[in-house]
């Protein structure tokens, strides 16, 4: 199986973009957070959605660089689909 290497990051802020926090439009990669200021610039919880992007950047970047490889598989013969 291949590795999963991330989702990229946001164009205009640069954090790193996780699961159903991102948005893309027209080739360009947004967080939410940059999304709802871009459509919505008066929202009046703009500030907890970038906190919380960004909390879920730094949660997901730990679990995805914490983990140790497994080992490859016994056997005689490597695995083929």
């Amino acid at each position: 199986m291949s590795r999963f290497l991330g989702y990229g990051k946001c164009s205009v802020c640069s954090v790193g973009c996780t699961s159903g926090n991102y948005v893309d439009h027209a080739g360009v990669r947004y967080c939410s957070a940059c999304w709802i200021e871009k459509e919505n610039p008066d929202h009046p919880d703009l500030e907890k959605i970038r906190e919380t992007v960004q909390e879920a950047a730094k949660k997901w970047k730990r679990q995805k660089y914490s983990r140790e490889d497994g080992p490859l598989p016994i056997g005689p013969y490597s695995h083929r689909n």
